[in-house]
């Protein structure tokens, strides 16, 4: 029965997103377009990165607000290295396990210290953004080397090569969640701490993985973001981790926690892409864009908590 429920919700979810952009590729001349449509894919990669590490925080009952720190001063990192002639992988790897080492941190002050991931990852982000300013005086940088240019412009058998790297990303992600005993304790913490502790199970092992998956794709999104645009802002992050929150819930991850899978944040993120695309060939503000996606957040977490209420009296009755 609460299957069938659940399906029932994801349909309507689905049939509603297919009306809309049928409606506005009716309003909108070449909004459905081929061109057009790779070009949302490829805009939406950066979202999607700091997507799927959220949907995993999300599904532990956490929440990662410093992404958009994470973004500003892994990429700069990376950046600065590159300037100064550094190889641009050993310089990719540095901004990485930068982000990795800034999701570590927020893991360990949610788990050992008991600080609320709320407060951490807000702190986290805004290190992160002050890092980014004071590494190159607040000023930008640009003028990176061809090959890294290429990550985020270049183009394999006609598909994006930032298209390549967001399917690698989720696929691993899926993986992880789906097919390894980590992911079913990832869920299990989510779903229920008390008993995930009662068997033994280190809930400190899985915070500190999550929220350093997390940072780690911020990382990744930041440097995709930089390739893409040859250009390193100290506060690029902008609203990111925002989207990635809307992302996550739109393709289905419950903020109570336990349940989602995180590849369909994939096509959250495409959703919001499509989205902010059709408001952008619209001639909407970018405020008003954002004010929109904020009130699609609070609908939709409305409505799944709403639903998740009423799957635990369902479960309760039965």
């Amino acid at each position: 029965m609460l299957q069938k429920i659940k399906a029932q919700q994801k349909m309507g979810m689905i049939l509603v997103c297919v009306i809309l952009f049928v409606i506005l590729g009716s309003r909108i001349p070449n909004y459905l377009t081929l061109s057009n449509i790779l070009n949302v894919i490829r805009q939406s990669a950066i979202v999607s990165l700091v997507a799927y590490g959220m949907a995993m925080v999300i599904i532990v009952k956490g929440i990662d607000l410093s992404s958009g720190g994470v973004i500003a001063s892994c990429a700069m990192i990376s950046g600065l290295m590159m300037k100064a002639g550094m190889p641009v992988p050993l310089s990719m790897a540095a901004g990485l396990l930068a982000g990795a080492v800034m999701g570590f941190f927020n893991g360990v002050m949610v788990e050992k210290l008991e600080v609320p991931a709320f407060i951490t990852t807000l702190v986290v982000g805004q290190v992160g953004n002050g890092l980014a300013l004071i590494l190159n005086s607040g000023n930008s940088l640009g003028g990176f080397p061809d090959s890294y240019v290429f990550l985020g412009n270049g183009a394999i058998l006609g598909i994006p090569v930032s298209d390549y790297i967001t399917f690698l990303f989720v696929i691993v992600a899926a993986l992880i969640m789906g097919r390894t005993r980590l992911g079913t304790y990832i869920y299990a913490l989510g779903g229920n701490a008390t008993v995930v502790k009662q068997q033994g199970i280190s809930s400190a092992k899985i915070n500190y993985f999550v929220f350093t998956f997390s940072g780690f794709c911020a990382a990744a999104a930041g440097i995709l973001l930089s390739a893409q645009m040859n250009t390193v802002h100290p506060q690029q992050g902008g609203n990111y981790q925002l989207d990635a929150v809307a992302a996550s819930v739109i393709g289905g991850v419950s903020m109570a926690g336990g349940e989602g899978k995180v590849y369909l944040a994939l096509a959250g993120a495409l959703v919001i892409g499509f989205l902010r695309n059709a408001l952008n060939l619209l001639g909407l503000h970018p405020y008003y864009q954002n004010l929109v996606v904020g009130v699609i957040i609070v609908v939709v977490v409305a409505v799944s908590m709403y639903s998740k209420n009423k799957q635990l009296e369902a479960d309760q009755v039965f």
